[in-house]
């Protein structure tokens, strides 16, 4: 019985990992696209920002490399152990990176683009930035926020004041 639950588990892991990296490439293919409309789109990051994506996606490389190696490993060798910590792990990181990735900033002459969304800096209203390192407009009569920690909030705020 234990076997089958471990079993399942693993299952459910990979179909984790496959939507979270199947997300992470569509952050990535969808920031392509959006450059080749506005080719001035730019990382919006402050200092830390820089440091703390940088970090990520070394981290979030190796634990690809690290983690299929383990899993090809144990599946060899026949050590479940293995693959089943290969799998988590590369599950945990899939699942960080996508959820940082998700509130990328970009900011260009005419657009600003917000994980995966384009939006024209003249159709925002209501813009707020909080004190709790949140950011809230109303674009197209919808309500959004997303995190500014990692943001550079005055060059943002410039854009959009523009």
């Amino acid at each position: 019985m234990k076997e089958i639950i471990s079993s399942v588990l693993s299952l459910l892991l990979i179909l984790v990992i496959l939507w979270f990296n199947y997300s992470i490439a569509n952050i990535f293919v969808t920031i392509y696209k959006c450059k080749k409309v506005d080719n001035s789109l730019r990382f919006c990051f402050n200092t830390l920002g820089k440091f703390f994506f940088l970090i990520l996606i070394i981290v979030y490389i190796a634990s690809v490399i690290g983690g299929l190696t383990s899993i090809i490993y144990g599946l060899i060798n026949n050590a479940k152990s293995f693959w089943e910590i290969g799998i988590q792990v590369f599950a945990f990181v899939s699942v960080i990176t996508a959820y940082f990735l998700s509130s990328l900033v970009l900011v260009g002459k005419k657009y600003m683009m917000v994980g995966r969304m384009m939006i024209d800096y003249r159709k925002l209203k209501k813009v707020n930035f909080g004190f709790d390192k949140k950011m809230s407009f109303v674009y197209a009569q919808n309500e959004y926020h997303f995190s500014t920690r990692f943001i550079d909030v005055t060059s943002l705020r410039k854009k959009i004041a523009q």
